[in-house]
C-alpha cells in the first residue's frame, strides 16, 4: 500500500508505476485506456486514465498535506485591487474586509492524511437523467408537444424547470428528464455501485494538491486566462476546465457547486452558485469560490438537491 502514496509512488521506476495501474484496473473492473502524465501549476502526476461505463477515472496517489487558508493574499495586481475597492464603501478598509471574508468563508489550516483514490475526471449532473422519445410519449402529453415545438424551432436547447431538457446534437435530439433526489438518496445510490463522494479534505487535495495559495497557481487571478463568463474570446473550452495536475476537470465554473461528503451539513465546493458574479463583484471575487479552500455551506429548506447548480463526482478510496 505504501507505493500508492506520493512519497514512494513518485520515486518508482516507470514500469513499476504501470504495473500498479494495471493491477488497479483489474481489481476495480475498469478498462485501462492509456497511461498519461498530467502537468499544471508546477505539479505533475504520472497516472492512468480508466474507463467505467461511460465515465473516465484517474488514479490519484495518497499523501499527507497541509490544507486550508489563513491570512491575506500577497502581491495582488492593480486590476484585482481596483475591483476589490469598487465593492467597498468609503468607511471600509480593504485588508480588514478581505481578512474577515477569508475567515468566514475559507477552511481552516490543518495537516491531514489523504488515502489513494480512483477519481472521476468530470462532474456528473444531479437529478437529470437521459431518456428517449418512447418514455416521453408515456410521460406527459404536454411535454411531447413541447418536444415537437422545440424540434421545429431554431433553438439548440430548451430547459423546462425541473421537468425536461432537450438538446440538439447534430441531427438528433438528446432528451433528459428530471427526477428529484436527496443527498441521502444520492449517497446510497453511489454506495450500491461501490463509490463515494470525496470528503472536504479529499476534495481540497484533488483541487489544489496542497497549494498554500488562494488558487492552485497563486494568490491572484490570472487575467490572461480564458475564463468562463469573463472571456471576450469565442471558445468552447476554457482554461480552468482543462485537466489539472491529477487529470481532473475541477473548480472551473463558479455556478457549479460540487457536493462533498459531510455528516452534518450540505457542503459544496468549487463554486457558490454564481452568487458573487450575479452580485456584480467582478472577476477576482467572482472566481474566488473556485478556490480549493472556499466553503459553501447551505442550510437547505428543501430536502432535494438542485439539479441546475449541484453536481458530483465519484471516487473509490483504495484499500477500503
Amino acid at each position: 500500500m505504501e507505493n500508492l502514496y506520493n512519497e514512494a509512488y513518485s520515486l518508482l521506476p516507470l514500469e513499476e508505476k504501470k504495473e500498479i495501474l494495471e493491477n488497479l484496473a483489474k481489481k476495480y473492473n475498469m478498462e485501462l485506456l492509456r497511461f498519461e502524465t498530467f502537468s499544471k501549476y508546477s505539479k505533475s502526476t504520472f497516472t492512468a486514465v480508466f474507463k467505467y461505463k461511460e465515465s473516465e477515472f484517474v488514479f490519484v496517489p495518497g499523501d499527507t498535506v497541509t490544507l486550508g487558508y489563513e491570512g491575506l493574499p500577497k502581491n495582488l495586481s492593480d486590476e484585482t485591487l481596483k475591483g476589490l475597492k469598487y465593492c467597498l464603501d468609503e468607511t471600509e478598509d480593504l485588508d480588514t474586509v478581505l481578512g474577515e471574508y477569508i475567515r468566514d468563508n475559507f477552511s481552516k489550516l490543518r495537516k491531514v492524511p489523504i488515502k489513494p483514490m480512483l477519481v472521476e475526471r468530470d462532474l456528473q449532473t444531479v437529478a437529470w437523467r437521459k431518456s428517449n422519445l418512447e418514455e416521453l410519449k408515456n410521460f406527459d402529453s404536454d411535454l411531447l408537444k413541447d418536444y415537437n415545438d422545440f424540434k421545429s424551432s431554431d433553438y439548440n436547447r430548451l430547459t423546462l424547470d425541473e421537468t425536461a431538457r432537450f438538446t440538439k446534437v447534430g441531427n438528433d435530439i438528446e432528451i433528459e428528464l428530471y427526477d428529484d433526489i436527496s443527498y441521502e438518496e444520492l449517497c446510497e445510490n453511489l454506495k450500491e455501485e461501490g463509490f463515494s463522494l470525496a470528503n472536504l479534505d479529499e476534495w481540497e487535495y484533488l483541487c489544489g494538491g496542497g497549494c498554500r495559495t488562494l488558487f492552485p497557481w497563486g494568490d491572484d487571478l490570472d487575467y490572461n486566462m480564458n475564463l468562463l463568463y469573463f472571456s471576450k474570446k469565442d471558445n468552447d473550452k476554457y482554461d480552468l476546465e482543462e485537466p489539472n495536475f491529477f487529470g481532473l476537470s475541477i473548480a472551473y465554473d463558479p455556478y457549479k457547486m460540487e457536493i462533498v461528503e459531510d455528516d452534518d451539513d450540505y457542503v459544496f465546493k468549487g463554486g457558490d452558485g454564481g452568487c458573487n458574479i450575479c452580485g456584480g463583484y467582478g472577476d477576482f471575487l467572482g472566481y474566488l469560490p473556485c478556490s480549493p479552500y472556499f466553503n459553501q455551506v447551505i442550510d437547505y429548506e428543501e430536502e432535494d438537491l438542485n439539479g441546475d447548480f449541484n453536481f458530483y463526482r465519484r471516487i473509490i478510496r483504495i484499500g477500503e
